[in-house]
Order: structure tokens, then sequence, then C-alpha cells
């Protein structure tokens, strides 16, 4: 089987998002190529404009000392060079589609940024920030038992460094504001309030 091109790629995930808006009870058909919008929404009052984006599965990023895997979406730009953004009037949401899973999420215009970067599901916990917080966690809990700062770096298997530094009564994990692919999901209820 050949890799599909682009084009073959967004079309996927239009139809995707059709077949997954039309499953929750409303209607769906694509639009008309040219236009700002790939997918037309009939709640019943009112017509609704929905941008489809469309990754084949996570890319790689660059994450500190190792590489992560991010669902990446380019989500404000298109035309010719990305040089045209989305305005408000041009879109009411955007349907975010992962066609790995198969998996559809809907954002609306206003909430969404220029780029996303989701992270997957099937990862949860591998994520830098995710581990720091749970080796600080584990560190303390082995402080507490009474263990040598270097026993519990050891232990949890991190540098005795990291560990002292983890030890200290100021000490705070980092922690992103990063979202989960899942953490978009919505049910269509939202629509009423376009």
């Amino acid at each position: 089987m050949t890799k599909s091109n682009e084009l073959q790629i967004g079309k996927a995930g239009e139809y995707l998002a059709c077949a997954d808006i039309i499953m929750k009870g409303m209607i769906a058909y694509p639009s008309e190529q040219g236009l700002p919008y790939d997918v037309v929404v009939d709640c019943g009052s009112r017509l609704l404009k929905c941008q489809v984006k469309t990754t084949e599965g996570p890319r790689t990023i660059s994450q500190r000392n190792k590489e992560s895997k991010a669902y990446i979406f380019n989500i404000k730009r298109h035309g010719k060079n990305n040089q045209a953004r989305y305005t408000e009037s041009d879109v009411d949401f955007f349907a975010l589609v992962e066609l790995e899973t198969r998996t559809v999420g809907y954002v609306l215009n206003g909430d969404m940024p220029a780029t996303i970067n989701l992270r997957v599901d099937g990862l949860r916990g591998s994520y830098y920030d995710e581990k720091g917080i749970r080796d600080h966690a584990r560190i303390k809990e082995q402080l507490a038992i009474g263990m040598s700062q270097v026993q519990a770096a050891r232990h949890v298997g991190i540098s005795q460094a990291t560990a002292n530094r983890m030890a200290q009564a100021d000490y705070v994990p980092h922690v992103t504001g990063a979202r989960y692919f899942s953490d978009i999901y919505r049910d269509l209820r939202w629509f009423e309030a376009i």
C-alpha cells in the first residue's frame, strides 16, 4: 500500500469528521473547495463552519534530554505558504482528526492558539514533567523512611544532583499546561453556544 499524499490525508480527515458529527446526531457534509472551512454542520437553527485539521499520527518533538511524541496541529494559518489566518467569521470551530486512531476532537475557534501540540494518551506518564513530578514524590517518600539522598537517588534511578535538588524544602516540580488529545473530546452540545 502506498503512503497517502497530503491532499488525501486531508480528505480522510474531513470524511472522518463528517462521520463523527453525523454519528453524534447532527447533519454534516463537506463544503466546496476554496472555502476557508471544510465541513458544514446543520445544527437546526443555523449552519456552522468547521475547519478540519488532520494528522496521521504523533510526531517526535525535542524535549530537553530526550525526544517525546505529540500530535501537532497548525491551526490558525491556511492558504499558499500558510500566509492567511482564519478569522472568527471564517470558521466557527475546528475538528482535530488523528488518523492513526481515527479520533476526532472539537475546539471553538476562539479557544485555539496558532499551533497546538497535544500529548499522546497512550504515553501518559512518560513525559518529562510528569516523570519529574513522580520522581520528586518518590524521593520525598524515600527520605521520609530514612534513606539518605544517595540511597534515594539510586533507588529512584536519578542522579544524586537531581535528588539533592528535589530534597530541598523549597523545590517545586515543573508543571506544564500540556494537554492530551483526550482533553479536547467534547460532545456536540457545545454547538448551541456558538
